[in-house]
């Protein structure tokens, strides 16, 4: 189980774009309830001991959305992971898990997410899509806050309200560009956006870009340190009326190091992801 967390750790490791990032904003309304479905696929490598470790990683996780209201520049949401499969292969190795299962959600990483699965979260969004956290302080060997990190950070993603909406800037038309840049908790990213083409309320929009991660946690007393660099690139279609997101598909390619107990162990990864949205 331990080789497995460190492999997965590892994996799940212009003026012109200044003016559209300050006038796009999402069109959002009360009441309104969305469906999210994320697959996530990653294989990856990590050489210990002169042996490459090779693992599998698939996770399905399901989310309702619900817009509870609109203050001032902000939306109030409840999201609720309402499901989360996974499927887990490293030397031969497998381990599966589905939150659905009685069995599986009180055994070893049931445990450790009954926090978050079928428990409803208040979530705050700008119009520009940001989530807006309250930070907590949480002990470094907390289990919950280890598992969710090793899965996408759940917090840190809003619960996955990141995925379904897209903030546009206004006015959007066939060859429009921009650039979105973050850096938060370890994790830098550069996203170039094109929009290919528009079908009505409907653009497609290619993606690409970098990201780089510097990050430390800790589990079972034992700190974990994961540098990466890599490239990722897609394409999403977003209701340019809203900002929300109707599909996104995404390849990600990483390389780096990860550090643990004393030794650097060289790590790259292949993430593919899906994501779906859907009106309630």
């Amino acid at each position: 189980m331990k080789k497995i967390s460190v492999l997965v750790v590892a994996a799940m490791c212009s003026s012109m774009a200044l003016l559209a990032q300050s006038n796009a904003s999402l069109n959002l309304k009360k009441g309104q309830k969305y469906v999210v479905e994320n697959k996530i696929s990653t294989k990856s490598s990590t050489e210990m001991q002169g042996q490459q470790m090779e693992a599998d990683v698939d996770a399905t996780t399901s989310y309702n959305i619900e817009v509870k209201d609109e203050v001032a520049n902000n939306y109030n949401l409840t999201n609720t992971i309402t499901n989360l499969k996974m499927n887990m292969t490293q030397m031969g190795q497998e381990m599966t898990f589905d939150s659905d299962k009685k069995d599986d959600l009180n055994g070893p990483i049931g445990s450790s997410l009954k926090d978050f699965i079928n428990q409803p979260k208040a979530v705050v969004i700008d119009k520009s899509g940001k989530v807006i956290q309250e930070k907590k302080e949480q002990k470094a060997d907390d289990a919950s806050s280890m598992m969710a990190k090793q899965l996408g950070n759940f917090e840190a993603t809003g619960f996955g309200a990141d995925m379904a909406f897209e903030a546009l800037p206004q006015n959007v038309k066939v060859g429009s560009t921009w650039t979105n840049k973050t850096d938060a908790d370890g994790i830098s990213k550069t996203t170039n956006y094109t929009v290919k083409a528009i079908n009505g309320k409907l653009a497609t929009i290619g993606l690409e870009g970098t990201l780089a991660t510097d990050t430390k946690m800790e589990m079972q007393g034992m700190e974990i340190t994961t540098k990466t660099t890599g490239t990722f690139a897609g394409e999403e279609i977003v209701d340019i009326t809203t900002g929300v997101v109707q599909s996104n598909n995404s390849t990600t390619d990483a390389k780096g190091i990860v550090g643990v107990m004393g030794q650097e162990l060289p790590t790259s990864s292949k993430v593919t992801s899906a994501t779906t949205v859907k009106m309630m």
